[in-house]
């Protein structure tokens, strides 16, 4: 349901109480539950607690505050991800670093769950947003973590799986943990408390690195 139209004259003292990076923080977080199509400027608005006449005086358009909120949000977290990667990647051989780092990228991730959930329904789309979240902030990552695999292979520690079967397997149990969809029944008891989420990841973790490593040939019996 559409906000009411504010009648025109003084702002309301939220206008002048919210911080822009306040206003950005909750319309991010609005794109990230209803989707761009699914939110007008007008509900933001009410969502922001602003009038929708300040918000497109200080945006201009609906555009225009998504890029905004994405990059505002997106980017330092992303930040983080490549700090702690590199940082594991500069100490360690590169099987080493995507071990450790993949349980605490995601433990990371998790601690923004709405970034998680706009990062999937916005990267998503067969559209401008969806390239631009791709191509900015997803597959740089990947890449980056393709290298380190690609090293780990060449050292013989990991199977040469193709890039995409891991992108696919790390992906999808980030976009489960956010987005349950119809395992929600069968995820509610490992998501039910950070401690019981913790350990998923961690056991989770395990399983894919068990199918990832490369195992020494068998003996053949004499």
């Amino acid at each position: 349901m559409n906000a009411p139209i504010r009648q025109r004259g003084r702002p309301a003292r939220s206008d002048s109480a919210m911080s822009r990076d306040q206003i950005v923080r909750r319309a991010f977080n609005a794109f990230a539950v209803h989707g761009f199509d699914g939110v007008s400027l007008r509900q933001l608005a009410a969502h922001c607690g602003v009038s929708d006449s300040l918000l497109h005086h200080h945006f201009g358009s609906k555009q225009e505050l998504w890029q905004e909120a994405a990059d505002q949000v997106i980017a330092p977290l992303m930040q983080r991800l490549y700090l702690t990667l590199e940082e594991l990647a500069r100490d360690r051989d590169a099987a080493a670093a995507i071990r450790q780092n993949l349980p605490r990228s995601l433990k990371l991730v998790l601690a923004e769950p709405y970034a998680v959930e706009f990062m999937f329904r916005e990267g998503e789309t067969t559209n401008e947003r969806g390239d631009y979240m791709r191509s900015t902030y997803m597959r740089p990552y990947l890449q980056r973590l393709d290298v380190l695999f690609q090293q780990a292979v060449a050292d013989g520690h990991f199977n040469p799986f193709p890039p995409v079967y891991r992108d696919v397997l790390v992906m999808g149990f980030l976009r489960s943990l956010v987005i349950p969809g119809v395992l929600q029944t069968e995820l509610a008891p490992h998501l039910a408390t950070p401690e019981t989420v913790s350990a998923f990841i961690d056991n989770m973790v395990e399983a894919l690195f068990a199918g990832f490593a490369r195992r020494p040939p068998s003996v053949p019996e004499s």
